[in-house]
């Protein structure tokens, strides 16, 4: 086996969360619009979430993206 292969077994059954968060109007819904993209163009699963505490400039908003080899249903807690 290659070493690309080891690491596909590794992660058959893993998922994980990239939670990205900053201010209002930093450019977060794009970077991770970006990376949602990026990652399902690369084979992964993914669901995301966004959540607007606030759409005021300066406000904190998060983008969660959870990442799976395998169908992934929901976002999980952390």
């Amino acid at each position: 086996m290659t070493n690309g292969q080891d690491r596909s077994l590794q992660m058959k059954d893993a998922t994980f969360n990239i939670l990205i968060g900053g201010e209002a109007g930093q450019g977060l819904i794009t970077v991770g619009q970006i990376l949602s993209r990026i990652l399902v163009r690369s084979g992964y699963f993914i669901v995301v979430t966004q959540d607007y505490q606030s759409r005021i400039r300066g406000g904190h908003n998060t983008f969660a993206i959870r990442v799976g080899i395998d169908e992934v249903i929901a976002p999980k807690n952390p």
